[in-house]
């Protein structure tokens, strides 16, 4: 609420005052007031133990799981939280958290080169309800999920949500060896438990996940879905999946990325895939004939599920995404595929921002140092690249599946729905709010992209960077030298596909 606002930037500014003293009952009483404000929290945690659940839509009977975090320092222990609205609430928004991955010896260790968030048990409880708005902001008029309860579950396995292994990886900067457990789909199960037993009267589901949770949200969507029609069959349920395209290295390809699924994180052997959607075999992530792809993931569980309805949201040049489909192609390099590459644990100094500094192999996580491309590009791990494949992509599940639809924003800012911004975001003349509330429920949206170069495409949803403030534009260290955007490096238009 504004007056929490209020409150709560009163107490910021009288607490960092030298001498904040109060002078009377009213300043004392208005003190604790603001601590009360700030110190609440509307989301219960929950610390799941090793279980087991049926789920008879996923031919599970006591299917065992055991919930944890990949244990390393400050990252043991899974837990999540559950936002309450009302008793008995018969809507329900799933939320899983974002945070990278890990993959490789590469990535899952060093300063400069650790790539997914490992630190779960040492950030307080109130991240939750500080970090995370957008959708979650149940004071918002405009938000389609303000009357939902929330299930949030956070991240903390590197893998996605979907693992199930205890994997050795060999630390590049000691030479030892080290077992990480991702054990996503464990903790998935865990949560998904506690929905049996909590949310008996459930009739309208929304499942939605940012960046690394929005490939949570579609990978898990099947076996959420069979657990909510197992307590309800006629529950409504739907997906978004946010700033999670998929853009990777593709299978039957040097370096393909879905046979880490397997290899990796377990999901073949601990037979973690839905293998009752049709098309998706137990073999799917490694076997290269199957050519497993995002897009084609999407595809077969929108048809199996044809009465549901699923999308994806992603800024058109989404900065992290970016810097992902480079990392995998640095990792690639580092294993011996392409141009040889030593591991590096060095920094780099940031050429505009003074005091940033960021990975030397990997680049920048803002997408800024990474190579523009040209309209030309193909798998070569460019911007261009990307944002080419990735609207192509969208655009092939939206051809194949009238249940599907995308929404793409304008800029590069990396998630949208668990941040504010969402409220006045607009891509194409359409608002996303209003696109969105459509889609969870109201009549089937139609698909949404920016337009042109004119505005709509470049001159908002900025990361806050230098290189973006000064030029008023999306663009990169490389075209900001030539004072030009990226929907122009990457040929505008036609380039890119729209």
């Amino acid at each position: 609420m504004k007056i929490d606002r209020i409150i709560i930037g009163a107490l910021a500014i009288c607490l960092t005052a030298v001498s904040c003293k109060t002078k009377n009952d009213n300043n004392k009483e208005i003190v604790e007031l603001a601590l009360a404000v700030a110190l609440y929290n509307p989301y219960e945690k929950i610390t799941p133990t090793a279980g087991t659940i049926s789920i008879t839509g996923a031919s599970y009977t006591n299917r065992a799981y055991s919930p944890s975090c990949t244990g390393v320092t400050g990252n043991t222990t899974f837990d999540f939280f559950r936002k309450k609205i009302v008793d008995n609430n018969t809507k329900l928004l799933i939320n899983f958290m974002g945070g990278g991955a890990c993959w490789d010896g590469s990535n899952c260790f060093g300063n400069n080169t650790t790539t997914y968030f490992n630190q779960l048990n040492a950030v307080p409880d109130l991240f939750v309800k500080f970090a995370f708005r957008g959708i979650m902001n149940e004071t918002a008029p405009s938000n389609p999920f303000k009357n939902y309860d929330v299930v949030f579950i956070p991240y903390c396995t590197g893998d996605l949500h979907i693992g199930h292994a205890n994997t050795v990886y060999v630390n590049p900067l000691t030479g030892t060896n080290v077992t990480i457990n991702h054990y996503g789909y464990d903790n998935v199960l865990s949560v998904l438990k506690y929905i049996q037993q909590n949310y008996t009267n459930v009739q309208t589901v929304f499942v939605t996940g940012q960046s690394a949770g929005g490939y949570g949200a579609i990978l898990n969507y099947p076996v959420v879905r069979e657990t909510i029609k197992g307590i309800n069959a006629s529950a409504q349920v739907s997906m978004l999946s946010d700033a999670s395209n998929g853009i990777v290295p593709a299978s039957g390809t040097p370096g393909a990325f879905f046979p880490k699924l397997a290899s990796k994180w377990g999901v073949e052997a601990a037979q973690n895939l839905p293998t009752w959607v049709t098309g998706i075999q137990t073999d799917y992530t490694s076997n290269a004939a199957n050519n497993a792809s995002m897009n084609d993931y999407f595809t077969k569980v929108a048809a199996f599920y044809s009465g549901d309805r699923l999308a994806q949201y992603t800024a058109i040049f989404d900065s992290n995404q970016r810097f992902f489909y480079n990392v995998m192609g640095q990792i690639n390099r580092i294993n011996g595929v392409g141009a040889a590459l030593a591991y590096s644990d060095s920094a780099t100094a940031d050429p505009y921002d003074v005091g940033r500094t960021y990975s030397t192999i990997f680049g920048d996580s803002d997408g800024t140092s990474l190579s523009d491309g040209t309209s030309a590009s193909a798998a070569d791990f460019t911007t261009c690249d990307w944002s080419k494949q990735a609207i192509s992509k969208m655009k092939t599940v939206a051809a194949a599946r009238t249940n599907y639809r995308y929404y793409l924003g304008p800029g590069d800012v990396h998630t949208i729905t668990t941040s504010d911004t969402m409220f006045t975001l607009s891509s194409g003349g359409t608002d996303f709010t209003t696109w969105l509330t459509n889609f969870a429920t109201g009549s089937m949206p139609a698909n949404v992209e920016c337009s042109d170069n004119s505005g709509s495409c470049v001159l908002t949803n900025l990361v806050n960077n230098t290189v973006e403030r000064n030029l008023g534009q999306v663009t990169s260290d490389q075209s900001y030298g030539l004072s030009r955007n990226l929907y122009t490096a990457c040929g505008g238009f036609a380039g890119l596909g729209l």
